[in-house]
């Protein structure tokens, strides 16, 4: 499957100060968090340090994902989770540049499929963010149905989107603004040249 909008040009290789002016978009951007803005996944980390040093806890989680209550389990382990924001590891080279556009006036939304406690702390830390959706519980807010919520808000093809994987592809087909950060395995070959902005 192939996105449907024509590239705009920004070299892969290219550092956060290479985009020039012209290239600066208006439209709201949703940045996603896991694999995105940082390079591990909020899942894993809750798993590692909830479930791993408490085994028994697994199996009430195995069959919350079984009967198709991924939200939910995602919201038990955020409410159980203590970390610090600090601590985790940021895309070097994309958060640079989020950041420029936050300080140019853009509005960022962190959009994300991790529970919103999780969320709601990283970007209280960052500090960047005008709002953040997320899972709460009800919704696991990925692929299909993170494309609704953004698309309900802002509009078809009225807010930029950037993500690294093959489950973004609904999101990148709603969105106005195609940004692919740290791409897994293939997502290029399904990408294409439709993406605006490459951040390896």
């Amino acid at each position: 499957m192939r996105i449907r909008r024509t590239v705009r040009t920004l070299n892969p290789e290219a550092r956060p100060d290479d985009i020039v002016a012209g290239q600066h978009s208006e439209m709201p951007l949703a940045v996603d968090l896991d694999g995105t803005l940082i390079l591990t996944d909020m899942s894993w980390v809750s798993i590692r340090r909830v479930l791993l040093p408490r085994p028994w806890r697994i199996f009430r989680f195995i069959w919350l994902e079984l009967t198709g209550q991924r939200a939910v389990w995602k919201q038990r382990l955020g409410r159980l989770l203590k970390f610090d924001p600090a601590e985790l590891e940021f895309h070097p080279s994309f958060m640079e540049w989020v950041t420029g556009e936050y300080a140019r006036g853009r509005e960022l939304y962190l959009v994300t499929a991790s529970d919103r406690l999780i969320a709601e702390s990283i970007a209280a830390h960052l500090g960047i963010f005008n709002d953040v959706m997320a899972s709460d519980g009800d919704i696991n807010l990925r692929g299909a149905n993170k494309a609704e919520a953004l698309t309900a808000r802002f509009g078809k093809g009225q807010f930029g989107y950037a993500g690294n994987s093959h489950i973004d592809i609904p999101v990148w087909e709603a969105a106005g603004e195609v940004i692919v950060v740290n791409p897994e395995k293939g997502l290029m070959d399904l990408v294409g040249d439709s993406a605006d902005i490459i951040f390896t």
